[in-house]
């Protein structure tokens, strides 16, 4: 069993127990400088944020490298052993730590051993957005095994846990990744000691289920270097879709730890929200300059371009993403398509949306790129079909997409349908003064949201635009009704359609067509 050094703190006794080998007693004759050095370390671990760890470990070091405090490279273990448990949490994928810790620990005379630490270290998952696909998934391997172990490593750790940090921050780590084994055999998960430093305020906190954004706040506001607490509260409020909030908690994040690629993915999330595509193209980009591989990181990118109209750069990504393969691969031929569609790159488009499809085969939006690109192939009975199968898809889900009904018409009037085409943009019109109405409360929540005026005139823009595009499809929609109701002989039905359609400047003149063949009647 591993002889703990404990990591002291003023009045902070924190010593070990049971397993634990006998505290050992501060050596008398170090300085007043290098005492003062340790105790100040200390604090810093106690403290605990990751920067603080960080500068902890170089005291820790100094002394030991030395010699004035026998007791420094043990506690340098530690604090190493901590900051491993942080890169998995925050996802700083190097891994250096531990493999420091190792190192640090094999330079310690027998017996010492720490196998305990790495064995729960070992089982700690990456932050998913902050390594690779790859790496994510190697994490897993260990993390099946663990219920046949979990139990043992618990029993090794709790004696002497309520007086010794790192102990009670493994156990905290263990305690929160076995949670789902614990109904079965009977396990209670050790409860936060009262007074409780800020190190294990933290790890309570970030438990999935553990509702800790109230403490991370506090430790926020009490430490401005918390970053990791800002990380965590700018993902939870990113969960329930107060995308300003995590945007705030996010770039405090990053002005802690701007090497934190998680944060940067969760910006990018952020932005794409808010359909700010060029920011969030660069957040996403640095993400993906940082960690190469994070499929999540690459799309995001992708999409970013795809909605600028970088649709080569964006296709340079997917190339990339489809040759790494494995995940996301129906969305990545599927904006693959979508790019290679407006490049007019028509049958390289056809061959993308049959691959998505192939995943992604109930994904109405899949269906109706699928049916652009047959109409760009001059392929309109399966045009028809492949709208048909949005709509059905989407609407099947209680969902609505006035595209997929006013294309479903309009491949149905190709083809001189025109009794199956009218309830499609009947359906349509509607729809589109819906998305109007829509756009428009939007506007409203742009202008009264804290977002930088720039930044609100930029996003009222492109709704304004977005209005007028709704507002020429319900008048087109009209008109296709009217249109195909004349067709059909309903000239009664097609007049008020003709004359909502007329009601539109770029309509007008069309729509006087019907409505003078109507008079004629």
């Amino acid at each position: 069993m591993r002889a703990i050094i404990p990591i002291c703190l003023a009045a902070l006794v924190l010593v070990g127990a049971g397993a634990c080998a006998p505290r050992p007693v501060l050596d008398p004759r170090p300085s007043m400088a290098v005492t003062a050095d340790l105790l100040a370390a200390d604090s810093l671990v106690a403290e605990g944020c990751y920067r603080c760890l960080q500068d902890a470990l170089v005291i820790y070091e100094r002394l030991d490298a030395t010699g004035d405090a026998p007791a420094a490279g043990r506690r340098a273990i530690d604090v190493s052993l901590l900051l491993a448990m942080r890169e998995r949490e925050l996802g700083l994928g190097s891994g250096k730590a531990l493999e420091h810790a190792v190192d640090l620990a094999g330079r310690q005379p027998a017996p010492y051993d720490v196998g305990v630490f790495l064995s729960v270290a070992d089982v700690q998952l990456w932050h998913t957005y902050g390594v690779s696909n790859e790496r994510a998934e190697e994490a897993m391997r260990p993390l099946r095994k663990m219920f046949r172990t979990w139990q043992g490593w618990r029993a090794e750790l709790l004696p002497g846990t309520a007086n010794d940090l790192l102990r009670a921050y493994f156990l905290l780590a263990l305690d929160c990744s076995a949670r789902p084994f614990f109904r079965d055999q009977g396990v209670e998960p050790w409860p936060l000691p009262a007074g409780a430093p800020p190190l294990l305020q933290y790890r309570a906190a970030i438990c999935p289920g553990a509702s800790g954004d109230a403490a991370l706040d506090a430790l926020s506001v009490a430490n401005p270097r918390w970053a990791e607490a800002e990380f965590f509260l700018g993902e939870a409020a990113l969960a329930r879709l107060t995308v300003r909030t995590a945007e705030k908690h996010l770039v405090k994040a990053l002005a802690g730890i701007p090497d934190l690629a998680a944060a940067q993915v969760l910006l990018g999330h952020v932005y794409l929200a808010t359909e700010e595509y060029q920011m969030a193209r660069a957040a996403y980009h640095r993400a993906n300059a940082a960690v190469p591989g994070r499929r999540e990181a690459m799309l995001g990118e992708a999409k970013s371009a795809s909605f600028l109209g970088r649709h080569e750069d964006a296709i340079v990504i997917l190339d990339e993403m489809v040759r790494l393969g494995t995940w996301f691969m129906g969305e990545t031929h599927y904006w693959r398509a979508w790019n290679r569609y407006r490049l007019q790159q028509y049958d390289a488009a056809n061959d993308d949306v049959l691959a998505s499809r192939n995943r992604l085969p109930m994904d109405g939006q899949v269906d109706k790129l699928a049916g652009f690109i047959a109409l760009a192939r001059n392929e309109v009975p399966r045009a028809e079909a492949e709208f048909r199968a949005a709509v059905g898809h989407i609407e099947g889900r209680g969902g609505s997409d006035c595209d997929a009904r006013y294309y479903l018409g309009s491949a149905q009037v190709l083809q001189r349908k025109w009794a199956d085409a009218v309830p499609n943009f009947e359906a349509a019109e509607p729809c589109y003064v819906l998305t109007g109405t829509a756009l428009r409360k939007r506007i409203l929540d742009i202008r009264k949201s804290d977002l930088p005026d720039d930044r609100q005139d930029v996003l009222v823009a492109a709704k304004e635009k977005d209005i007028a595009a709704a507002r020429l499809q319900e008048a087109r929609s009209a008109f296709n009704a009217g249109a195909a109701l004349a067709n059909l002989g309903d000239l009664e039905k097609a007049r008020p359609c003709a004359e909502r359609a007329a009601a539109h400047p770029e309509l007008a003149a069309q729509a006087k067509t019907i409505l003078d063949r109507i008079g004629k009647f």
